[in-house]
């Protein structure tokens, strides 16, 4: 009778170090570049590979009480004693794939600079540094020739002046954070000189001078603008935001600061978007023609499949002229949030123009931050919107709270979704859930087969 167990005769024998350096390395770059330096103390085997990493992140996030009172911590000595290290050591015939720098406190910019221009010699494919020091570092000129880098993520206190000689031929993805930029030219030379760009992300960035940011490329897919002026120290110029990206795929803007954004052609193969802008409020006067701005920019993405509209971007929308609203021929799925700002004569409109919608979304519920019924001025429109009688499947409602008015425009939806599988509420909020679930429970359904899910 055969035993049903098998048993393995264990063995001291370091098998792992056996393996070629090829091998080591790829297992070193699956942990952290510090763990994979200290295992050069195991034993003589093991002294060089970490020197072949393809992928090298230093992080020294801290601060120190050293660092505070303008001195050089111990640590942070020693981290830069590190760095020098393993870059010096390192063969000029090994590349880099991935250097990432995430460096508080007071740092020796001098060092700092040959890392930089050492990690461009290695032809690095994807560069990230964060540094948070007393002043802007300011990037050097060997850096902005780097042919080599594909991915690059700058954040925090960096200065970006680009030359005028720029080689960033090969750059796929580009992500500023909290940076600051010399000028709004700056950006634009920039992009101008990165041909196969496809992915740009502009966050809460500062600007030194200037006062139109231009946004081209001919490859580029994906932009995102969250802010991308800062409102601190903002000076008193009208700002401008152009748009010059034919190929983009997916948009993104959260912009607060601008008077002008537009868009330079129609977005065709566009989508997916989500616009949250508004007018600062000492331009408030303007707001008509803020408006219009607004829906220029609706008229240039209309061929977009989802879309996004934040309550700030409605309610520029309500002082739009009357006429000039586009038609989403292809929008499948729509998300409004409200506010107590927003107008609700325009979700009629807007249903009435996208005569293909599927999903409707409210993430932040019908009456916004605050339950009063004023606020929330529904009026079902004199005709039905195509999309409701004939296309619209799904409808998600958050923070409901079970006002008379947002029951009227349940019942509205219910009463003409012909074509309703499902509408989710969230009632998590209502005070009196049981006598609104049944309220809502007992309206009319104009599809037989949909699906009232009330989430509690």
């Amino acid at each position: 009778m055969g035993s049903a167990y098998k048993f393995y005769k264990f063995t001291t024998e370091d098998r792992i170090s056996e393996l070629p350096d090829p091998i080591l390395t790829q297992i070193l770059s699956f942990i952290p570049t510090k763990s994979a330096i200290k295992t050069a103390l195991l034993s003589k085997r093991w002294k060089t590979p970490y020197l072949s990493l393809p992928n090298l992140d230093f992080v020294d996030d801290k601060w120190y009480p050293d660092d505070r009172f303008g001195g050089v911590s111990r640590h942070k000595i020693n981290f830069m004693n590190l760095v020098d290290r393993i870059l010096r050591l390192r063969g000029d015939n090994i590349d880099i794939d991935r250097f990432s720098l995430n460096c508080v406190g007071n740092y020796d910019t001098g060092r700092v600079d040959w890392w930089i221009r050492s990690v461009v010699g290695h032809n690095v494919k994807e560069i990230n540094l964060s540094f948070k020091f007393k002043e802007f570092y300011e990037l050097g000129l060997d850096f902005y020739v780097c042919e080599s880098v594909e991915v690059l993520r700058l954040s925090c206190k960096i200065l970006v002046d680009v030359p005028e000689n720029v080689g960033f031929s090969r750059l796929k993805a580009v992500e500023f954070i909290c940076v600051k930029f010399s000028s709004f030219e700056s950006v634009e030379k920039l992009l101008l000189n990165c041909p196969l760009l496809e992915d740009l992300v502009i966050q809460s960035c500062k600007w030194i001078s200037g006062c139109c940011l231009s946004i081209c490329g001919s490859m580029l897919k994906n932009l995102t603008l969250d802010s991308p002026i800062s409102p601190v120290h903002v000076e008193k110029v009208e700002r401008k935001i152009l748009i010059d990206t034919p190929a983009l795929q997916t948009l993104k803007i959260g912009e607060f600061i601008s008077e002008d954004i537009s868009i330079r052609e129609q977005l065709l193969f566009l989508t997916t978007a989500s616009i949250d802008v508004a007018l600062r409020l000492e331009r408030a006067m303007q707001s008509r023609s803020y408006g219009d701005i607004v829906l220029g920019l609706l008229n240039k993405i209309n061929h977009v499949k989802y879309l996004t509209l934040s309550e700030n971007t409605l309610g520029a929308l309500n002082y739009a002229s009357d006429d000039g609203f586009p038609t989403f021929h292809n929008l499948t799925v729509l998300e409004l949030l409200f506010d107590t700002l927003s107008c609700w004569t325009l979700v009629p409109y807007i249903l009435s123009n996208s005569p293909n919608l599927r999903s409707l979304v409210f993430p932040n519920g019908l009456v916004g931050m605050s339950s009063s019924e004023s606020s929330f001025m529904w009026s079902p429109p004199e005709l039905v919107p195509q999309c409701l009688s004939s296309h619209l499947k799904t409808i998600e409602i958050k923070e409901f709270l079970g006002t008379y008015e947002e029951l009227s425009l349940v019942k509205y939806l219910l009463k003409y979704g012909r074509s309703l599988r499902k509408i989710s509420i969230d009632c998590s909020n209502v005070p009196k859930y049981i006598k609104i679930q049944k309220e809502l429970l007992k309206f009319r359904r104009g599809s037989k087969t949909c699906k009232i899910d009330l989430i509690v």
